[in-house]
């Protein structure tokens, strides 16, 4: 069976990029073979293969996609959630995917502003019990301030009843972001650096052990049958900021 991982919230900076990034990265570390696309509005010019432009997504272009690999990770673009939640309802996916034999979790990165957790809902209203689903939460210095708003909230209590697994992704520190800065390089290029370990330093390590971590967690909610690891990963070697220190 394979996997289609959507990774989803209009609204923005909830993360959804770095998340795609994450598990992509989980996913390399085993040797388990997955495609990471984004889901945008227009794709201009892009060849890389890994956007797709919402112009060109049909139920046949999307399953001609997933044919490339047993796990798909899907990020929509902030404002194509809504897009792509009518195209699923319109063209009955839920069908398609089942008759496809395909397995779809729908992962929603949420922050402590309210309105964060609209696409929650919506997602919930949409995909309803054909799919499994895993909250993001983006830590933050006020989201631990705020740490009750997501408990207390409607969105928590529907996403109790469908069993929902929760992850906590730490923000990357302030040495992280002023070394990704000298470096001219954003979080996820990072996240693409098969060597970041050395390249970034020992606080890009610790951050991205958290993370990892935290993935692991949940690997099988999210991967299900279709993780197929083919190595381990391979021991963190020691890094530059390490080095210095010995």
């Amino acid at each position: 069976m394979k996997k289609l991982i959507l990774i989803q919230n209009d609204y923005p900076s909830t993360g959804k990029s770095t998340l795609a990034h994450c598990c992509a990265r989980y996913l390399s570390q085993y040797g388990a073979s997955h495609q990471l696309i984004s889901l945008v509005e227009d794709a201009g010019t892009d060849t890389s293969g890994r956007i797709f432009d919402a112009n060109t997504l049909t139920p046949d272009s999307l399953l001609d996609r997933m044919e490339d690999s047993p796990i798909t990770i899907l990020e929509i673009a902030t404002g194509m959630g809504d897009f792509f939640e009518k195209l699923y309802q319109n063209e009955q996916l839920d069908l398609v995917f089942h008759e496809a034999s395909i397995s779809l979790s729908v992962v929603l990165p949420v922050t402590s502003e309210y309105d964060s957790f609209d696409s929650v809902l919506e997602a919930a209203e949409v995909y309803s019990d054909n799919a499994e689903y895993t909250i993001a939460h983006l830590i933050t210095s006020s989201y631990e301030d705020d740490d009750k708003v997501w408990d207390t909230s409607y969105a928590a209590r529907v996403m109790d009843m469908f069993e929902a697994v929760e992850l906590y992704i730490p923000e990357i520190g302030f040495q992280l972001e002023l070394e990704l800065r000298s470096q001219h390089a954003s979080l996820n290029e990072a996240l693409m650096d098969p060597q970041a370990d050395e390249h970034f330093g020992k606080d890009f390590t610790k951050w991205m052990s958290r993370v990892m971590g935290q993935v692991d967690s949940a690997r099988q909610y999210l991967f299900g049958e279709a993780f197929r690891p083919t190595t381990t990963p391979k021991p963190v070697k020691r890094t530059r900021a390490k080095a210095k220190s010995l």
